[in-house]
């Protein structure tokens, strides 16, 4: 009933967004897979993800979430940073440390944001931050002790840095239960193991917004519950015009989770996942709709 409400009241809000000066602006990125428009893409010379399954360098069939998100509040999409654009984000990388890609974490993405625009964060811009998977993929199952408060350190830290430099709008999402994707959903020892590490992620970055949304004055931080949004999508998948919240729409290495070809037969925009961890161009549309009403009621209130 609630996310019924929610998006009957998107509906009727969606036209005043403009009217919410202070929450219109320049989209700016930071994160992994999730939110990249092609950063990766462009560093391995287009061979990952590969194409044509995977849509202009996203990990996913379509657009990502972060474009519908510019979109739905009146600005252009964010492009690849490497190309000159808004979109810090890149495939595998932690809030904290470096992944076994190599790829920079979290507090470099940021860096290379403030160094790019002389230190300047624009007041008027939306500052947006998914992170913290890949550090409780990778430190949940490498053995790592400390991998959670580093990732909300790390998320901490690139908000305080970007509030230092003049961010006013913070946009900051959890993680959805990590064991639930395709690639674990077969171990269930270590698809506990993950979903445990992500619910003590989620209420370790909902205490820790909380205490910044406290203490720092003049800054408006959306608090955008995924793991919400996704227990409502497996509980109602009918309810997002979904059939299959739990495969995978495409056949997957089971090394890289990488898809290489679609299921046969299989409609796409009825599944929730299109590999092994990554939502399909629909759940991504959905994503963006629940981020564009936290952030509404948020700028409203």
């Amino acid at each position: 009933m609630i996310l019924k409400i929610r998006l009957l009241c998107l509906s009727l809000f969606a036209v005043s967004l403009s009217a919410l000066s202070p929450c219109r602006v320049e989209v700016v990125v930071f994160g992994d897979s999730l939110s990249e428009t092609g950063n990766f893409s462009l560093v391995t010379g287009g061979a990952l993800p590969p194409a044509p399954l995977y849509y202009n360098g996203r990990f996913l069939n379509g657009p990502a979430w972060v474009e519908h998100f510019a979109k739905a509040i009146g600005e252009p999409a964010p492009l690849p940073s490497l190309t000159g654009g808004s979109n810090y984000a890149f495939n595998g990388a932690r809030a904290a440390g470096v992944s076994p890609y190599g790829t920079p974490d979290l507090g470099a993405h940021v860096d290379s944001f403030l160094l790019a625009s002389g230190g300047v964060a624009n007041a008027d811009d939306v500052f947006v931050i998914w992170a913290g998977a890949n550090d409780i993929f990778f430190g949940a199952t490498t053995g790592e002790t400390n991998f959670i408060p580093g990732a909300i350190n790390g998320i901490s830290d690139a908000m305080l840095e970007l509030y230092a430099a003049g961010a006013k709008n913070i946009v900051v999402l959890n993680r959805p239960l990590l064991g639930q994707t395709p690639f674990f959903k077969s171990n269930p020892a270590i698809a506990g193991q993950l979903d445990a590490a992500t619910t003590a992620f989620n209420a370790s970055l909902a205490s820790r917004l909380a205490t910044l949304d406290a203490t720092l004055p003049d800054v408006l931080i959306t608090d955008v519950k995924i793991s919400s949004l996704f227990e409502q999508i497996k509980r109602r998948p009918q309810l997002f015009l979904l059939k299959n919240v739990v495969d995978s729409a495409t056949l997957f290495d089971p090394v890289t989770g990488i898809g290489y070809a679609l299921v046969p037969k299989v409609d796409p925009n009825r599944y929730l996942f299109w590999d092994s961890v990554h939502p399909t161009a629909r759940g991504h549309k959905i994503i963006a709709l629940y981020a564009t009403i936290d952030l509404l009621f948020n700028c409203a209130n």
